[in-house]
Parts: structure tokens; C-alpha cells; sequence
């Protein structure tokens, strides 16, 4: 995050165009280049765009690099509005530690767009789908402009942002059954008490991006809640569009049996339009929806095992807090135990609300554990000895967390475990022979004979 900060004032600068020539009305491809960058993207300049009148704009960041389809979703979302649809072809990687090399990819596209497109500054929107929305999250942070936020199923956060993120305002969406979904709880409920308008909303799969339909409403109420913080006028056009659009939105969802989705959203868009159009429509297919068995079901079905839930949670993650700290390995046959269990239950899709808790529940640990080894990279030997012992068994072929254990299990000069943990690996079928000899702190581990003779049972050969 602190390499970002480089690119913030090349943002907020005077805006300065360049003579590239793109198309209005398609979505178009385009490059940052310099002598050592070479970041590529895709871009929609709406048909009447001119540089005389800054355009709002929206950063979409899409975690497989595929812009071009991306800000076509997009572009079929927000049809007939005025927005410069901007997303990125360059993938991005999916772990913690690649925040900052995202986000300066994230940034350098903007600064790129900002030099070769007229943009409103106090306009900028911004999603993003996984870790795309911990992009979009992390650079709103740093980035005065970028206030109004689209996350979808991901959310980046730390403490030391606090007051910065009290001016966004987001619109989330999670699947029921997301490994986030626990850390995507918590943020919004912090972000509803900076503001009542930041909104989290249920879906049932968001392993992609949702429905232009659905994406096109949270746009649209972004831009309402935009509009009115900036005292801006709408024409009366614009919100009986906005409200027509958000009425066959909601009735998309009920078709697609997202009932409580589509009560919360007919209720949240009945606040938006009070005072701007006739709330009639919105009262009527609200009360249908409430009046509905339909949705009477799925709130009695999502009201049944919630208490449940919350005391396995506050079970799991007070032990899995304390078992970290204090590196409490005669509990491992516990957790070992626990965890294959949230497995089997997140494989059973006779039970799918076990199967959906179960899916959160690993979700948390493989979040919680995963945290605690990126902000403690030194000292505390064996905590994190426990917590990679964790990860290996959330993910048996995570080969990164079996090397880790035998480099932190050689400087505390524990050989069997590192023995144990090189078969496990060799087990899971590794077979990068020359990193086995490369592992830091291994020195004098890797001339004893039982290393050796492991990685020559398993691979045919050994260096001593």
C-alpha cells in the first residue's frame, strides 16, 4: 500500500490530454506503456463524450484481466448514462501479498486515463469483483476522489484507514455460501455506522460478477447517494429512468427466486426515489413481495439455525484465537478433525444449509490464519509454525505453508518436525528438486542423511 502513495498526486494533478484517439460508443483497447510498463485495458467513452464536458467514470477491476468483458457488463448496466467505462486486461493475483502489485496496477490505469480522458474528478466510481474489490477498497483509501464503491464478494481493510474510509460510500454484494462472507459482514456493519446508506446485499453465488441489471441498480444508487452529497440537480427524467430500471431489477431477482435480496433492495430504492417520482410501483411491488409465501419461506428458512450459527462462529473463532497465540499444537488432532468435517459438509448438497454455514466456516479460518501469517513474518516461531500447520490442512496442496514449516522448524532446530513435514510435502506430490535445497535456514538440515534419503525415496535423487 505505501508503494501507491507514489501515484497520488500524478491523480489529483491538473489533467492533461493526450492525442490517442479512442472510440465513443465501443468499448475500445489501450495501454499504459513506458520504457519498463506495459498494462493494458479496455475503455467505453459514451457517443456524446467531448473534452469540454468531464464525464463520471467507473474503474472496474476484474481479478482473470478480462476487461473487454467486463466493461461491456458494465457498459449494458448503466445503458444510456453518461460514464467512461474503464477495466483492466492485466489479471491480478489472488493472495494477500500481492495487494500493493495490484493496486499499482489499479493505479497506473487511472493515471492513464486521467492524462487521455476529460473526467469529473468528483465522479469517480469504482468495483470490483474479489480481489479486484480489494483493490478498488485499498485505493479508495489513498485516492481522495474515489468515494463511491462497488465490492463484490471481497473487501480490503485495515485500522490504520479508518478515517479515510468513513467518506466512501459502498455498495456490497456476497454469496450466501462465500468464504468472505464473515469478513464482508464485519466491514459493512462498521461502515453503517459511519453512514446508514452503505449497503450489503445476500446473493446466492457471486463466484462472477452478478447480473448487468443488478450491477446497473447499485450503480444507480451510488450515483443517487453521489448526487445528493454533492447537491446536484437530476433531471426528473433521469430518476423516473433510474426508478423504471430499478423496478424490472427487482422483479428480475424474484424471478430468479432471490426473494430476500429483492425485498431489501425495493426497500432501500422506496428511501432513494422518496420525493423524486411517484413511489406507487415501488410501494406496490414491495407489498406483493412481503405478502408473498414465497418470500414468507425463505425468511423463515433464513431466521432457523441463525442463533446456531452465531455461537459455532464465536466457538471458532475464540478457540482458533487462542490456539494461534499460544501455539497450542496438542489441539492440531482438533482442528484436523474440525476441518474435515466443514469439508464433508460444504460437499453435501443434500444439506445446503449446512452446506452453506460450512463453506463460511472455512472461509473464516483459511481468512483468519492466512491474516495472522502475513502480518507476522518475524519472531513468534512457533505460532507460526502452528498457523502454516493450519493451512496445510484447509489446503493440503498448498506447498508454500509445508516449506515455510520446515525453514521455521529448522532455525528452532526441531528436525523431526521438518522431516515429518518434507514427506508430507513429497506426499502431495512435489517435485521442485532444487528449491527442497534452496529453503532458508536449512543449512545444516539439508546434509543430514534422513533429508536426503526422503527426497531420494520419493524423487530418485539427493544432493549429499
Amino acid at each position: 500500500m505505501q508503494k501507491v502513495i507514489l501515484f497520488v498526486l500524478l491523480l489529483t494533478s491538473s489533467l492533461v490530454f493526450c492525442q490517442e484517439t479512442l472510440l465513443r460508443g465501443l468499448v475500445s483497447e489501450t495501454r499504459v506503456t513506458s520504457d519498463t510498463l506495459d498494462v493494458p485495458y479496455s475503455i467505453f467513452l459514451p457517443r456524446n463524450y467531448s473534452t469540454d464536458r468531464p464525464e463520471k467514470v467507473l474503474f472496474v477491476f476484474d481479478p482473470s484481466g478480462e476487461g473487454t468483458r467486463a466493461a461491456r457488463l458494465f457498459v449494458s448496466s448503466i445503458d444510456g448514462q453518461d460514464f467512461v467505462v474503464v477495466a483492466n486486461n492485466k489479471p491480478l493475483y489472488n493472495d494477500l501479498d500481492s495487494l500493493d502489485v495490484n493496486a499499482n496496477i489499479a493505479v497506473q490505469i487511472m493515471k492513464d486515463v486521467f492524462l487521455k480522458v476529460a473526467i469529473n474528478k468528483n465522479e469517480v466510481y469504482m468495483a470490483g469483483l474479489k480481489s479486484g474489490a480489494q483493490v478498488a477498497s485499498a485505493v479508495s483509501y489513498i485516492i481522495t476522489g474515489s468515494k463511491n464503491l462497488l465490492l463484490v464478494d471481497d473487501v480490503f481493510y485495515a485500522n490504520q484507514y479508518l478515517q479515510r474510509s468513513k467518506r466512501n460510500t459502498v455498495m456490497g454484494v456476497v454469496g450466501e455460501a462465500s468464504a468472505n462472507y464473515y469478513q464482508m459482514e464485519d466491514y459493512f456493519d462498521m461502515m453503517r455506522t459511519f453512514d446508514s446508506d452503505n449497503t450489503l446485499y445476500e446473493y446466492s453465488d457471486t463466484n462472477t460478477w452478478p447480473s448487468a441489471a443488478f450491477l446497473g441498480t447499485l450503480i444507480n444508487r451510488l450515483s443517487h447517494l453521489n448526487a445528493e452529497r454533492l447537491d446536484l440537480e437530476v433531471p426528473d427524467t433521469i430518476w423516473q429512468k433510474h426508478a423504471k430500471f430499478d423496478l424490472n431489477t427487482t422483479r428480475n431477482l424474484i424471478e430468479q427466486e432471490e426473494y430476500l435480496t429483492a425485498y431489501d433492495l425495493v426497500t432501500d430504492i422506496k428511501s432513494d426515489y422518496r420525493g423524486n417520482v411517484d413511489l406507487g410501483p415501488i410501494r406496490d411491488l414491495q407489498r406483493s413481495l412481503r405478502r408473498s409465501d414465497a418470500y414468507k419461506s425463505a425468511k423463515r428458512k433464513n431466521k432457523s439455525g441463525n442463533l446456531e450459527e452465531v455461537l459455532l462462529l464465536d466457538d471458532v473463532s475464540y478457540f482458533l484465537e487462542e490456539d494461534i497465540a499460544l501455539a497450542n499444537f496438542e489441539n492440531l488432532g482438533y482442528w484436523d478433525s474440525r476441518i474435515n468435517d466443514f469439508k464433508l459438509a460444504a460437499k453435501n448438497s443434500l444439506k445446503p444449509k449446512e452446506q452453506k454455514v460450512a463453506k463460511r466456516m472455512l472461509g473464516y479460518l483459511d481468512y483468519t490464519v492466512n491474516d495472522f501469517l502475513t502480518l507476522n513474518r518475524v519472531g513468534l516461531i512457533d505460532q507460526r509454525i502452528f498457523s502454516n500447520v493450519l493451512m496445510t490442512m484447509l489446503h493440503t496442496d498448498d506447498y508454500q505453508s509445508y516449506l515455510d514449516i520446515i525453514n521455521l522448524s529448522a532455525q528452532d532446530e526441531d528436525y523431526n518436525t521438518a522431516y515429518f513435514y518434507l514427506e508430507e510435502l513429497l506426499k502431495q506430490g512435489y517435485t521442485s528438486y532444487d528449491v527442497l535445497y534452496e529453503i532458508p535456514n536449512t543449512e545444516l538440515l539439508k546434509i543430514k542423511p534422513i533429508y536426503n534419503e526422503l527426497i531420494s525415496t520419493y524423487l530418485g535423487k539427493s544432493k549429499f
